[in-house]
């Protein structure tokens, strides 16, 4: 999940002109000699494990199978995905509904077609030897949190009882020293992150998951414009792109260490990752990705239960917009899970 998931932006482009200029009609596929569309996925963060299931899908060749010559550009910590969809530099993008909704709110045509993050891994962190082990423990606690994802904590604490002024935030960036350090004593995390790198160096923690509390928000969705889905050949490309990506993450799932080897090896190789590390991550990713709506109706589902705790959490956190279940369009996955789950 892109680490841009803690952040509300407070402005989500950069360039708004961007935006403005997304209805133009510019080209995100086209159509080669060869018969395939070629077409680009734009990633939220870097090749590691988080996308490992697009890459996997790229190597066994499942998009060229659906007829589409798959780019995947990899992101960043810089990277905002929205204005490189809706200008249509890419098909298709990586992202967190909450961020692709204040983009919509702000005049960009976005869909939301699929969902890889079935559960979000934003949770809570702390010492084995001073554990918090839920959501009411964290009464008269100090909680490292990123500034700019303060809201999402207040509103959690709020829909569970716990009014936020009992909690005293300590403000904090993505590294986890301050909470080895002794200065908080609980750290906002992602399930497949901060733990693992401070297990990595001995340190045992305790963590539980704000989705267990009512933070329903997919992570690492798939998006497109209104334009894509309105045209028959990128259609096509779409049903295409999310059937190679649910096939490319069946298999990560099904060998998470030959995922992470991949993802090692291949596309990573520049990022130096770390291999006992990346497998470690691919693991955690399992429950988060695979659950009991997954297995009865496919991976990347987006079901009508799940639209809807999605869009309590955006109004719980204040995220603009009158209509937000319309962010959500399930067509495409209905085309490519039409026979049913076996791809």
């Amino acid at each position: 999940m892109s680490r841009k998931s803690f952040r509300v932006p407070l402005a989500i482009v950069a360039a708004t002109g961007l935006l403005a200029a997304c209805g133009s009609g510019s080209s995100s596929s086209s159509s080669s000699a060869s018969g395939t569309t070629a077409a680009t996925l734009q990633l939220g963060w870097i090749a590691n494990v988080e996308n490992a299931g697009p890459y996997t899908a790229l190597d066994k060749g499942y998009y060229k199978d659906a007829g589409v010559d798959l780019t995947i550009t990899p992101g960043g910590p810089s990277t905002t995905v929205e204005p490189l969809v809706a200008s249509g530099k890419a098909l298709v993008g990586l992202s967190s509904t909450d961020v692709i909704a204040r983009a919509v709110a702000e005049g960009a045509p976005l869909k939301i077609i699929a969902a890889t993050l079935q559960q979000n891994p934003t949770s809570i962190m702390s010492l084995d030897s001073n554990p918090v082990k839920t959501l009411q423990d964290l009464k008269g606690k100090k909680l490292c949190s990123q500034t700019s994802g303060q809201s999402v904590i207040n509103a959690v604490l709020k829909g569970n009882g716990i009014d936020p002024d009992d909690v005293e935030m300590v403000p904090a960036d993505f590294d986890p020293a301050p909470l080895v350090g002794g200065d908080c004593d609980a750290f906002v995390s992602l399930l497949n992150n901060q733990p693992l790198t401070l297990k990595a160096q001995g340190v045992d923690t305790t963590v539980f998951k704000l989705s267990d509390y009512g933070y329903n928000a997919w992570g690492n969705v798939l998006f497109t414009t209104d334009e894509a889905l309105a045209d028959d050949d990128s259609r096509k490309a779409l049903e295409g792109i999310v059937k190679g990506t649910a096939k490319g993450w069946s298999d990560a799932l099904a060998d998470t260490d030959a995922a992470a080897q991949l993802m090692v090896t291949g596309p990573g190789k520049d990022q130096n990752l770390d291999l006992d590390q990346q497998k470690a991550a691919m693991a955690e990713f399992v429950d988060l990705i695979q659950t009991d709506e997954t297995k009865k109706n496919g991976l990347l589902t987006m079901s009508a239960d799940g639209i809807a705790g999605n869009v309590k959490t955006m109004q719980d956190i204040d995220v603009p917009g009158d209509d937000l279940a319309s962010l959500f369009d399930t067509s495409i996955l209905e085309a490519v899970y039409a026979n049913g789950t076996d791809l």
